[in-house]
């Protein structure tokens, strides 16, 4: 079984905890997964119960826990499927990504979101407390990415972070807060602050 987390509607807690999630009442969108799937409905639960930062601070939601089969659940990029409906390429993306939940890595996506498949039984229910009962093993779900992204940046690049600094600094620059200098025969670039006396110096990558 695995663990997921799902925000309700406070006043709808009791119900909820008492009978359990009905698919058809509670599906967030249906979808065509094509065969053997077809069209389901889906419900969308967090891998991470901090993934959703609005209604983890709104009071007039609480927080339960899942515990569900993961055959019974997918993970898809929600960021893919949100510019999907703009762009229909991505939406393909989305579909082809999407990864049963027991062969999902974390880190993997930067926002994922948990399609559930499967109505979802009171004695798989349990209301959270502030610290969420359960241990969480990291901050969300972005932050993992975003750190994984670093790491495999540096491992690549092995430059102790210089590519890194260098493309904020280049950031940084575009928006008119810094002015850069550069040397290619030396391959150093010096970034100032037109401001300040403040600079940085790094290689150029």
């Amino acid at each position: 079984m695995s663990v997921l987390y799902r925000y309700v509607p406070a006043d709808s807690i009791r119900d909820i905890v008492d009978c359990g999630i009905k698919l058809s009442q509670w599906y967030d969108r249906e979808m065509n997964f094509g065969e053997p799937q077809g069209h389901r409905k889906v419900m969308l639960a967090l891998i991470n119960p901090w993934d959703d930062p609005v209604k983890s601070r709104d009071g007039s939601y609480r927080c339960i826990r899942l515990d569900l089969d993961p055959e019974e659940c997918m993970v898809g990029d929600a960021d893919l499927y949100r510019m999907g409906f703009a762009e229909p390429s991505l939406m393909e993306r989305y579909m082809k990504t999407l990864v049963p939940l027991s062969e999902y890595r974390f880190g993997v996506f930067r926002n994922p979101e948990c399609l559930v498949l499967t109505s979802v039984l009171p004695e798989q229910i349990e209301i959270t407390g502030k610290a969420q009962d359960a241990p969480v093993l990291f901050e969300n779900s972005e932050s993992l990415y975003l750190r994984n992204l670093m790491d495999e940046i540096e491992q690549e690049r092995q430059d102790s972070g210089n590519t890194l600094i260098y493309a904020y600094c280049r950031y940084l620059e575009s928006i008119g807060r810094m002015r850069c200098m550069e040397n290619p025969d030396l391959g150093t670039a010096v970034f100032m602050d037109p401001e300040t006396d403040a600079y940085i110096v790094t290689r150029i990558p």
